[in-house]
């Protein structure tokens, strides 16, 4: 439960960012509603690559504050794989919502 709370710290700094991201996304493919299934494949690589960014970015910026994480035993791979995780199920679940109802 520690783990989880210390994890939630670390995506907060960046949820806002990923989730306009997301949006965007949303937004294409609602934009795009008949020809949704033609740009897929462009907003996948888009997410992925935006996801890998924002994440060297963080871990860039938030240097100092990495170590607090380390020393209560979470490293930085599994908060990259954690919150990546977690964002790209977020996108992928609003995707195909958006994409069943247009």
């Amino acid at each position: 439960m520690r783990t989880l709370k210390l994890i939630t710290r670390f995506y907060s700094g960046i949820f806002l960012v990923n989730f306009l991201i997301t949006l965007s996304c949303i937004g294409l493919l609602g934009y795009y509603s008949v020809n949704a299934s033609q740009i897929i494949g462009i907003l996948f690589w888009f997410k992925i690559i935006t996801i890998a960014i924002i994440f060297y970015a963080a871990v860039y910026y938030k240097k100092n504050e990495l170590y607090y994480y380390q020393n209560l035993g979470i490293s930085k791979l599994r908060l990259g794989i954690v919150t990546s995780v977690f964002d790209f199920a977020l996108w992928l679940i609003l995707s195909i919502i958006i994409y069943k109802i247009t």
